[in-house]
C-alpha cells in the first residue's frame, strides 16, 4: 500500500513481484510540494508527548492529522494503544512560538468501537506554523484508518495481516513492500486490494506526502 513534477502528466507505475510477496510503487517521483504545505518559520518550540490507552471493546483505530508525519506500527500480542510524538509551533520569534505551542493539542476520544486520535490547532495561523509528528503502536487485530493533510504516512504491519486495503493521496507516491496484495487496483493517486483473507480494513489518506507500507 502504504513520474513527474507535472500533475497533468502520465504517472509512472512500477510493479516488482518477489517470491511470496509483492512490492508496489505508485508515482515514485511525484512532486509533493502541494499548495497547502506550510513553509517552516525560523524559530520552533517543541513539546514531546506520550499516552497509553487500554482498549476495552474497541475494534478500530482512527487518526486525523493536519500537518506532520504519522508512523504506525501494528504489533501482535498487545492490548493497548501507545500514542507518542512531538508537537511543534513555529513563528518569527522563539517567544512567540513558545507562547502559541499550547494551542496545538492531541485529543484522544474513546468510543464504543473506535479509538480516535486527532490534532487540534487554530483555524487561522496568522503566519505561524503548527504540526504534530505521531508515532503510534496499535494491536494487530485493530482496523486502521489514518487521514492526514500535509505529511507522510508510514505503516508497518505483520506479513500475515488480513485486511481490505486502500491508500490514496493527491501529491506524493504510494509504496507497498514485503506484502502480497491480491486483486490489486492501482492508479497514480491510489492503491487498493486485499491482504490475506481481507478480514479487517486499512485505510490511509493524505493530501501532500508519501504513503509507505511495509510488512515484517
Amino acid at each position: 500500500m502504504k513520474t513527474t513534477n507535472n500533475p497533468f502528466a502520465l504517472a509512472l507505475f512500477a510493479l516488482l513481484v518477489g517470491f511470496g510477496c509483492s512490492d508496489v510503487i505508485v508515482n515514485p517521483d511525484a512532486d509533493i510540494k502541494g499548495p497547502g504545505v506550510i513553509v517552516d518559520n525560523k524559530y520552533k518550540a517543541r513539546e514531546s508527548f506520550s499516552y497509553n490507552v487500554d482498549l476495552t471493546n474497541q475494534t478500530s483505530f482512527r487518526l486525523e492529522g493536519i500537518n506532520g508525519s504519522v508512523n504506525v506500527n501494528s504489533v501482535s500480542g498487545i492490548s493497548q494503544v501507545t500514542v507518542s510524538g512531538e508537537k511543534i509551533a513555529s513563528a518569527d520569534s522563539y517567544q512567540d512560538a513558545a507562547d502559541h505551542l499550547k494551542y496545538v493539542n492531541v485529543e484522544i476520544d474513546e468510543f464504543t468501537d473506535e479509538l480516535l486520535v486527532k490534532t487540534s490547532q487554530p483555524k487561522f495561523s496568522d503566519g505561524r506554523g503548527y504540526s504534530v509528528n505521531y508515532t503510534i503502536i496499535v494491536p494487530s487485530q485493530l482496523n486502521i484508518a489514518v487521514d492526514n493533510v500535509n505529511g507522510r504516512i508510514a505503516l508497518d504491519i505483520p506479513q500475515n495481516t488480513s485486511a481490505e486495503f486502500s491508500a490514496s493521496l493527491v501529491n506524493g507516491s504510494i509504496s507497498l513492500q514485503n506484502l502480497t496484495l491480491h486483486n490489486r487496483v492501482a492508479t497514480s493517486k491510489s492503491l487498493q486490494g486485499r491482504l490475506g483473507e481481507g478480514q479487517g480494513t486499512i485505510t490511509l489518506r493524505t493530501t501532500n506526502g508519501n504513503i509507505d507500507v511495509s510488512g515484517f
